[in-house]
């Protein structure tokens, strides 16, 4: 794919003068003839975006996961029935599938760091309204504002890192979105176990904690999500008074482009449509479990919610040696992508399979655990795979496409779910519903994993619309 910039190969330097700056530093990263000018051992812009990256995804996951243990306890606090659980959380998933393109094209348009920062802003709304009123109208409203932050970051965050850490190479990819859901999972556990521990002493103290770590987010994004100067464009001249009027016809014209662009990138490339809806199936069958295990749980252990997070938490700190053991394998074997995804998802099957079947309260939790692990370990994978084909220009657009399906694809099958099981407590229909589609859709999206990527493509506009043009 192109990068959508015409500045040339990083590492050609033919003119006159001081060395050029390669993409991923800064001035203060600049080399003299008797060692680093500026700060002693500067670091790169690209590691500098990659903690940026790791901190703001560790911090999204700690909001979101201080209310794994409570909300859907919080929820059945307030009156809500098995019905009205499952069809508020899949109202949740179709708002994100709904606004996950717009989204998308705003992040494309007006700049990924701005986005972010209204996703956090939206979520931090959207998680203390539960906390300061008791009404189950105010809880859907929070939870579906909440819904809707989470679209202004999904797709955008991930774009951001991708584009500003140059990362091209497949293994780069694998390696980025390894350490991103190490970063992932660290934020998963503080938060599960956190949150839990406030809920035992009150359900909703979740609520303000999951909105005040978003206000905080809100604020650090906007100060490490930073672009990266491209020297070969001049810095954009202020807009004229009398050209602000125009500001509606320019930003319909620039719908117009990333929409073009991106129905030209997958037009283009049937594996990349293919692998959007086997990694929506992937979600769909994560989540029907996901919505149950509290429920399911919370009597074998005897309503102790410490002891949910901990089981929460289990599986996400097993994740990390095993990530780390996915990226020594990524550097001796090219076909180790393919390989964990297939480990993974076949494992995690059986797993799930294994914890509706046993009756033994301690086999069924190690079960659920195992699962919960490995949709973990295919992610990188599916992210890597599905980053590798998308033209820079329009990335967090179609990153949110995909999005759209993993929503539309579980708020759908929630709510058939929710129609077929009577009690929030029975798994003898939906898990081993969920633990066979979660093995088929893992064995598809392994094998499209791997696939080569379309020839680089640029579109051109003329009097005919969008036309594909192969790139030099």
């Amino acid at each position: 794919m192109t990068s959508g910039t015409s500045r040339g190969p990083e590492n050609d330097n033919t003119s006159p003068g001081p060395p050029r700056l390669t993409a991923d530093q800064d001035p203060a990263d600049r080399v003299g003839p008797t060692g680093p000018v500026g700060p002693a051992g500067p670091v790169s812009r690209a590691d500098r975006v990659r903690r940026g990256y790791l901190l703001v995804s560790g911090l999204d996951y700690f909001a979101d996961m201080l209310l794994t243990v409570t909300s859907v306890l919080l929820l059945q606090s307030l009156g809500m029935g098995s019905g009205a659980v499952f069809a508020l959380i899949a109202a949740v998933w179709i708002v994100e599938g709904v606004s996950e393109i717009p989204t998308g094209i705003l992040a494309d348009l007006l700049g990924r760091r701005v986005s972010v920062a209204i996703s956090f802003v939206l979520r931090a709304v959207g998680y203390s309204a539960l906390f300061f009123s008791g009404s189950v109208y105010v809880a859907a409203a929070g939870v579906l504002l909440s819904a809707l932050g989470g679209t202004f970051a999904s797709g955008a965050l991930e774009a951001w890192a991708v584009d500003e850490t140059g990362a091209k190479d497949p293994s780069g990819l694998d390696r980025l979105f390894a350490q991103g859901k190490i970063a992932e999972n660290a934020g998963l556990v503080l938060g599960t176990l956190t949150g839990a521990a406030l809920g035992t002493l009150d359900l909703a103290l979740p609520q303000i904690a999951a909105g005040l770590t978003c206000a905080l987010a809100a604020v650090l994004s906007l100060r490490l999500m930073t672009g990266r100067p491209d020297p070969d464009r001049p810095p954009a001249a202020p807009a004229a008074p009398e050209r602000r009027e125009a500001f509606a016809p320019r930003l319909r014209e620039s719908f117009g482009e990333v929409m073009a662009g991106t129905r030209l990138t997958l037009r283009g490339d049937k594996v990349l449509i293919a692998l959007i809806l086997a990694a929506a199936l992937l979600w769909l069958f994560r989540g029907i479990p996901g919505v149950q295990w509290t429920v399911v749980y919370e009597g074998l252990v005897g309503g102790n919610l410490l002891v949910l997070g901990a089981m929460r938490s289990v599986g996400s700190l097993l994740e990390i040696p095993l990530l780390g053991w996915t990226l020594s394998l990524q550097k001796r074997r090219a076909s180790a992508r393919r390989t964990v995804i297939v480990t993974a998802s076949t494992a995690g099957a059986l797993a799930l399979a294994c914890a509706a079947a046993v009756k033994e309260p301690a086999l069924s939790i190690v079960c659920y655990v195992c699962f919960s692990t490995a949709f973990g370990l295919c992610m990188p994978g599916v992210r890597a795979a599905m980053n590798e084909r998308i033209d820079s220009g329009h990335r967090a657009t179609v990153l949110s496409v995909a999005s759209l399906f993993n929503s539309l694809f579980t708020g759908g099958g929630l709510i058939l779910t929710g129609l077929a099981v009577g009690d929030l407590g029975s798994t003898a229909l939906a898990w081993p519903l969920a633990a066979t589609g979660f093995g088929v859709a893992g064995l598809w999206v392994a094998s499209l994993a791997v696939r080569p990527g379309p020839a680089p493509t640029t579109s051109t506009t003329g009097s005919t619309g969008p036309q594909e043009v192969p790139a030099p």
